[in-house]
């Protein structure tokens, strides 16, 4: 029965290149998936975040008001999430995380934005120290565009760093489905309890412990929670 909706090329081959990158996610991590309660350190130098988290995360965009990667790393911080390979470099050489944040901007042509993606392949090839790319959005327009570089990174980084979904940037809406195209794993606000999305609270992007496995489970995932120390442990129902 026809749904009266076309669906065009580009819709057919988001789809095609959809089910690809879930195919290649469970090749990766062997059908896992991941998340973790994060505190973020503000360039201010506080916690924003539970204190009990396992991820203790500072952006690179704020090293400069921090003082640096080893003040923020003697401040707690055990994962980095760098805009450069020069810090990331650093950040992995002092033992933190390291995840890239690959931007994405509506300006930058497709061909110019593939061919910087498969440059880093390369570079992950020839030995880089990269645990995960951060896929990241300019505009909140960018749903689609968002979808198809999360598949991308997934089949152009074979075998190699996760794919990470940043609740803080995209939301839970379209970071569930980032996980139906080869993103493996939720950070950003995960809490153990989280007020109503109503009035003053209508748009936090916190999920729960719970909702984050349920949406891992919702791709096919079976769900694992980093704790504290690096170690994974699955996340009982």
């Amino acid at each position: 029965m026809s749904t009266g909706v076309a669906v065009t090329s580009q819709e057919t081959d988001l789809f095609d290149l959809g089910r690809a990158a879930e195919a290649a996610t469970r090749a990766a991590t062997g059908g896992r998936g991941f998340f973790s309660c994060w505190r973020r350190l503000l360039p201010s130098g506080l916690w924003q975040g539970p204190a009990s988290a396992a991820s203790a995360s500072v952006d690179e965009a704020d090293l400069a008001d921090l003082g640096g990667l080893a003040a923020a790393a003697t401040a707690g911080a055990n994962t980095f999430i760098a805009t450069s390979l020069p810090m990331l470099t650093e950040a992995t050489g002092r033992g933190l995380r390291g995840l890239l944040r690959l931007f994405l901007s509506a300006e930058e042509p497709v061909e110019q934005r593939e061919r910087r993606l498969l440059a880093l392949a390369q570079q992950v090839r020839e030995g880089l120290v990269l645990d995960g790319v951060v896929p990241t959005p300019e505009d909140d327009c960018m749903g689609l565009a968002t979808l198809m570089l999360v598949a991308r990174c997934r089949l152009a980084l074979v075998g190699g760093p996760h794919v990470l979904v940043d609740l803080d940037r995209v939301g839970p809406k379209l970071g569930q489905l980032a996980l139906g195209f080869g993103a493996d794993e939720l950070c950003g606000p995960i809490v153990e309890t989280r007020a109503l999305r109503l009035g003053d609270n209508a748009g936090s992007r916190a999920i729960t412990r719970a909702e984050a496995a349920q949406l891992l489970r919702g791709a096919g995932l079976r769900a694992f929670e980093r704790m504290a120390g690096g170690s994974l442990e699955e996340f009982a129902p």
